[in-house]
């Protein structure tokens, strides 16, 4: 079962920004930029002692997520609809990495179609 944990606007996330699901969340609004954001934590998550898995990734305070773990869960917080500072960029890289083809574009029709399944309409 996840933890709703807060946001930094206060509102409730329905994940643990600090051991966020592999698959998004049902409220995800932006789920390829979830699986981006969920892969750099992967990448860069604190391990047991707290100290960043990727090897030579330091940073001064080795009990919080180093600095791409920190933008990672950001972007988490992006995808489930938290306007944060790191919001732009995020959204930026998605839109780049589906333009370059490095995101599958079956992938983009199919978050397409989720969205117009659960995005309410004006008259419905």
């Amino acid at each position: 079962m996840e933890r709703p944990t807060a946001g930094r606007d206060g509102r409730r996330m329905s994940f643990d920004v600090d051991n966020p699901p592999e698959e998004p969340p049902a409220d995800c609004q932006h789920r390829l930029l979830w699986r981006l954001a969920r892969a750099l934590w992967e990448a860069h998550r604190p391990d047991s002692t707290g100290f960043c898995v990727a090897t030579g990734c330091w940073h001064t305070n080795q009990r919080d997520p180093c600095r791409l773990a920190r933008l990672a869960q950001e972007g988490m917080r992006t995808a489930c609809g938290e306007a944060v500072s790191a919001s732009p960029p995020w959204i930026a890289v998605t839109r780049e990495r589906l333009t370059t083809g490095e995101i599958d574009p079956m992938d983009a029709v199919a978050e397409a179609l989720w969205h117009r399944r659960h995005t309410p309409r004006a008259g419905r």
